[in-house]
């Protein structure tokens, strides 16, 4: 009974899965829409239209990387879980949520930028930033506190957790900053997606930074 129980955990874990790379394929696809191929005339070059578009490339980029790395973050916490219940489904279905909502934010942020309309859509664009790190933390802190994941030393767990309390206090961070500089929120950007690009990379560092200070 208790092995027919956690192979039904295991295939249910796995509907999650496939159905969330459903919805991060579909809004990584809807984020090309937003860039549309320029009409030369007569008198015109190709080349000047489409550097002029630049905003749209720029917005196009951000967006497909928060998405990129968000869903290579959702795949490594989702190797350790190994049983879901309906909270968890619940908390992945907000992750969601924030998925399919960043479409629309980068188009406003391709719309926007460059115009006097730029902080609203930055700060529109980064609290959906926010509320994404939030997500991943919750999900994370939810199916290891519940003991919902693969067995696993506490320290590993530990730092795990370690980590990923990073991705709402960066985000939550380049959120506050939207509201005083641009530039430095696309630094954060930078940093915190170089910290999360390969997840497990940076947990080993955490767990040797906290071996060599103690």
């Amino acid at each position: 009974m208790e092995n027919k129980k956690t192979e039904n955990s295991t295939k249910e874990t796995s509907r999650i899965e496939a159905f969330s790379d459903g919805v991060f394929a579909i809004a990584i696809t809807l984020l090309v829409l937003d860039i549309h191929v320029p009409s030369v005339k007569d008198n015109e070059s190709l080349l000047p239209l489409l550097l002029a578009d630049w905003t749209t490339y720029l917005a196009f980029l951000i967006g497909f990387f928060t998405l990129l790395v968000c869903w290579i973050n959702h795949h490594y916490i989702f190797e350790s879980i190994c049983r879901c219940n309906g909270t968890l489904l619940l908390l992945n279905g907000f992750k969601l949520l924030v998925v399919s909502f960043t479409p629309f934010a980068t188009a406003m942020l391709s719309k926007y930028i460059d115009t006097k309309q730029q902080q609203a859509a930055v700060n529109i664009y980064t609290f959906n930033f926010f509320l994404m790190g939030m997500a991943m933390f919750f999900i994370w802190y939810y199916a290891s506190r519940k003991g919902l994941t693969k067995t696993a030393s506490p320290e590993i767990l530990k730092s795990v957790t370690r980590l990923y309390i990073l991705a709402p206090v960066l985000s939550g961070t380049i959120f506050i900053l939207s509201f005083f500089s641009i530039s430095v929120c696309l630094i954060l950007f930078v940093i915190m997606f170089l910290i999360f690009m390969i997840p497990e990379n940076t947990r080993h560092r955490l767990e040797k930074r906290k071996h060599a200070n103690s």
